[in-house]
């Protein structure tokens, strides 16, 4: 049946790319523009600003050179013919793209997007791999999501979405939702083979004019697969225990092979929550926000076959990201400032089954929440591919995929417009590692390490940008410093 499905996408994504332009009562956008980048580093990898966030197209190498070929196209249905206003405005469109990349020395080809979505207003139906952020935070200057940060290759899914806040009937514009439901493949990358990815968020907004409140949440479920130890649960009726978080069925054959919990929620399951306030003048944007990481509840160590409870869902929980950002609404030296604080040293305290949420990890699902080799979360905690080209013992890395998860970090991001054609982004990081409950002895004393990065923008001319980055590491961690060039070309 999946089998079955993926092909069907793929087939209605070709026949997107090549009929679609045909239809002559569509708008035509087509898009395509090529770019190189080459990367250099004094360490045999690239320090953390150069990789990070860069949804898994640098290379784990010391030297590189990056292409890429991006082609994308919209369509937009009008019913006096061709329409060239955004789609939000007008119903249906069509929108479809494919960004192909090559990098470690031409040896790896791949997509880093390849998509069709369909949509009328702000509800989508989307197909294919296509970045996408998860969580309210700002997506140039952030030090990332708890959620989905967009730091590694986005993962295929299909999905229904209501992307942007939509205004709820009878309220006059006061109350606002937007979220969406997908289904992801994961591949064979990972420690469970063939595993599903469930995902789903849900957002509400009040307030108009000056002042609005937002809060969310986003639910993920690593599910199915094939384990060592046999196949994990897999029919409809096991994904709609996913989709509900729901515990495992004791009394099904199914459940007692492989590797289930039938006692708490099937599969490996994280939920986020984000809560702000903006305030929007008409000069700046003032935003406030926190968001939080849950994995699992306080257990009962007397009882291992109780389910563990939830415990408020962790939205109140002392582990959070805490940002504030300022942005004019007109062009400026400094256009926008963020700073934001992290926490996760707590994680429900150190006693076991009572605490050690042990964020990003998973006995059954063992990769954890990372995608080909790059968390697909925040990017200040550290997987072991990472810590394996850092100053760590490899042999007492052998255990947790995410090595490092209990952190305490502060975060700055500045970014503006010198003039007209260059513009600047700078990022500061200061972050002390705890590693996590499993591996005290490895981050005692605790790990600080610093991270900054000056990226420099030049238009060259209207269809020619250059973009430069100088990066450095130093601390306890990685002392490493490196940087990247290149030049993007607007062919059409």
């Amino acid at each position: 049946m999946g089998i079955l499905l993926r092909k069907s996408l793929v087939t209605a994504t070709l026949m997107t790319f090549f009929y679609a332009p045909l239809c002559a009562q569509f708008s035509d956008s087509l898009k395509v523009s090529i770019g190189a980048t080459t990367f250099f580093a004094a360490e045999n990898y690239q320090p953390l600003w150069i990789e990070a966030l860069q949804s898994g197209t640098t290379s784990h190498q010391k030297t590189d050179l990056a292409t890429h070929v991006l082609v994308t196209n919209s369509h937009f249905f009008a019913k006096n013919g061709l329409n060239e206003r955004p789609a939000q405005t007008n119903g249906f469109y069509i929108r479809y793209g494919i960004d192909l990349y090559n990098n470690s020395h031409f040896r790896d080809f791949f997509a880093k997007e390849a998509y069709v979505k369909a949509g009328y207003k702000f509800w989508e139906i989307r197909v294919g791999r296509f970045k996408e952020i998860m969580g309210e935070v700002d997506p140039t200057l952030s030090s990332g999501s708890f959620a989905v940060s967009g730091n590694s290759l986005p993962i295929p899914k299909v999905g229904l979405a209501l992307t942007e806040y939509t205004a709820v009937p009878f309220t006059k514009g006061f109350l606002q939702l937007k979220g969406q439901f997908s289904h992801g493949w994961l591949g064979n990358t990972n420690y469970v083979k063939r595993a599903f990815l469930h995902e789903k968020s849900f957002y509400i907004k009040g307030g108009k004019g000056l002042f609005s409140l937002y809060g969310g949440l986003n639910h993920f479920a690593n599910w199915a697969g094939d384990h060592p130890s046999g196949r994990a649960p897999s029919r409809f009726k096991d994904f709609l225990r996913i989709v509900a978080g729901a515990a495992g069925d004791s009394e099904d054959p199914v459940y007692h092979q492989g590797p289930v919990d039938i006692a708490n929620a099937v599969g490996n399951h994280m939920i986020t929550s984000d809560i702000g306030i903006e305030i929007n003048s008409s000069a700046s944007i003032l935003k406030v926000y926190t968001q939080t990481i849950f994995e699992k509840g306080k257990g009962d160590s007397s009882n291992l076959n109780k389910r563990d409870k939830l415990v408020g869902l962790n939205i109140f929980g002392k582990d959070r990201l805490v940002g504030i950002s300022w942005e004019t609404r007109k062009p400026a030296y400094l256009q926008k400032v963020l700073l934001e604080g992290v926490y996760t040293k707590h994680q429900g305290g150190p006693i076991i089954f009572n605490g050690r949420f042990n964020y990003y990890n998973n006995a059954t699902y063992a990769t954890g929440w990372e995608y080909k080799d790059h968390i697909i979360g925040t990017p200040l905690f550290i997987n072991r591919r990472q810590a394996s080209t850092y100053n760590l013992d490899p042999a007492s890395t052998t255990g947790w995929n995410i090595v490092s998860n209990r952190v305490v970090g502060f975060h700055v991001g500045l970014t503006g417009n010198i003039n007209q054609k260059l513009s600047y982004i700078t990022l500061i990081t200061h972050v002390r590692h705890y590693g996590n409950y499993y591996n005290d002895a490895l981050f005692a004393p605790s790990k600080p390490q610093s991270n900054l990065l000056l990226e420099i923008k030049y238009r060259l001319s209207t269809n020619v940008l250059v973009n430069s980055a100088l990066a450095l590491d130093q601390g306890h961690l990685s002392n490493n410093k490196g940087g990247k060039l290149g030049v993007e070309w607007r062919v059409k």
